[in-house]
């Protein structure tokens, strides 16, 4: 019996995530992402890149403005009775009374080696920081932001001429083919989440204009 699976993303990071699991033939029941954005000057709207994808394969899509108080949402959700939520940069909270309607939980692809860099902009930060490692965490989510336990790391090397763009391409492709050796095991309870440890954790606040002056 096929698996019933929701995806949550937005930005380009998350399309190689979602095509790799459509074309290895998971079955997404409903995507989420956030709704179309109205250009500075309001003349188009622009779609996010998962909606885009979406559309092209043919899987239902959602785009509610926040899932905080929608009931609509809650009850839309519960009726899937899905299997699994796989979250890859989706960029709104999910409340923590959502994460109870998913058989096996909600599993967030976070890019960075988690306890570092939890929150908004990893890549960036890992960068700022003159890091030469960075990579993907594969988790459970929690009541916390980027708090919850791990089943498994990945990771890649920050290069000389690595920038943001070229870092979050090569994560986003090593997520696309990791999730794929992960999926299977956490449908069959077969991968152990192991917490994280919180003492040693940092904080990839959002990038603010200020940040890219000198």
């Amino acid at each position: 019996m096929l698996k019933k699976i929701i995806f949550m993303g937005t930005p380009l990071f998350s399309v190689p995530i979602l095509k790799s699991l459509y074309q290895n033939g998971y079955s997404i029941s409903v995507v989420y992402t956030q709704p179309p954005q109205k250009s500075q000057r309001g003349q188009k709207i622009n779609k996010s890149p998962i909606q885009g994808i979406s559309e092209t394969l043919k899987i239902d899509y959602r785009t509610p403005s926040s899932l905080k108080n929608n009931k609509e949402e809650y009850n839309y959700i519960k009726e899937l009775d899905a299997d699994l939520a796989i979250v890859v940069a989706y960029g709104k909270i999910i409340p923590k009374e959502y994460l109870n309607l998913v058989k096996k939980g909600f599993i967030n692809i976070h890019a960075s080696l988690l306890p570092k860099w939890r929150g908004a902009a990893p890549i960036q930060r890992s960068i700022m920081n003159l890091e030469r490692e960075t990579g993907i965490s594969i988790m459970k989510i929690g009541e916390k932001l980027d708090t919850g336990p791990i089943c498994n790391s990945y990771k890649i090397k920050i290069m000389d001429n690595d920038n943001t763009e070229t870092i979050s391409e090569k994560l986003s492709v090593l997520a696309a083919e990791k999730i794929l050796d992960n999926i299977y095991d956490i449908l069959d309870d077969k991968l152990e989440f192991r917490e994280q440890t919180h003492a040693e954790a940092s904080y990839a606040v959002k990038i603010e204009k200020l940040d890219g002056q000198t």
